[in-house]
């Protein structure tokens, strides 16, 4: 039998193109995550901008703990310390400065489409409120999985991924300490869409 040996070059380019390969898949996808402020501080004075309160500040910090490895290119915060506190520990374990964007209604689909033109195959994370993160979904191209999020809706993580063909793919996750009253349809969690993925659907 002739045994073929292959010249050392041709792998070489075969390991390029590969690489090249997987770059451009990985390019072909701009994954939004959004995310609701952590737990704000008990408002006895009528603050209307409350700082987180401790299980607040430990959520942030599990926030950044489940998003530090994402690449993440931009944050952005709306006006209120809740949604910049929420950004802060991951801001800062990965040198990202916070942008402030505009919550009004109008201003989303703007927003949305901005993000996607100017982060095109990249990781952003956005932080809102529980009246706007159904909205920001919406603006972004996703489904609404509940009409708003309930008051006490604080572990849920959106991850809205956007292919380069437009089609739009929306996974939620629970991440920190438990502390929710919706839960999430089983069409969203990521171990039914996404079976290949190792790390377990919830911390739970």
């Amino acid at each position: 039998m002739k045994i073929v040996m292959m010249p050392a070059n041709f792998f070489k380019l075969l390991f390029i193109c590969l690489l090249l390969s997987n770059f451009s898949a990985r390019a072909q996808k701009t994954n939004i995550w959004i995310v609701r402020h952590a737990e704000k501080a008990a408002n006895s004075t009528n603050d209307p901008d409350p700082v987180l309160s401790p299980a607040g500040q430990k959520r942030a910090e599990a926030l950044a703990k489940e998003l530090k490895r994402e690449d993440i290119k931009a944050i952005y915060v709306t006006k209120y310390k809740r949604t910049g506190l929420t950004a802060r520990s991951l801001a800062y374990k990965i040198k990202v400065l916070p942008r402030v964007y505009d919550t009004d209604t109008a201003a989303l689909k703007k927003f949305a489409k901005a993000i996607l033109k100017n982060f095109k195959g990249n990781n952003v994370l956005v932080v809102g409120h529980s009246n706007t993160v159904m909205l920001l979904l919406n603006a972004f191209g996703a489904e609404m999985p509940f009409t708003a999020l309930d008051e006490e809706d604080y572990d849920m993580l959106f991850r809205v991924t956007v292919k380069d063909n437009g089609k739009v793919e929306l996974a939620i996750d629970y991440y920190g300490d438990k502390h929710h009253t919706n839960e999430i349809p089983e069409k969203y969690q990521p171990e039914i869409n996404h079976p290949e993925a190792i790390r377990p659907f919830t911390n739970y």
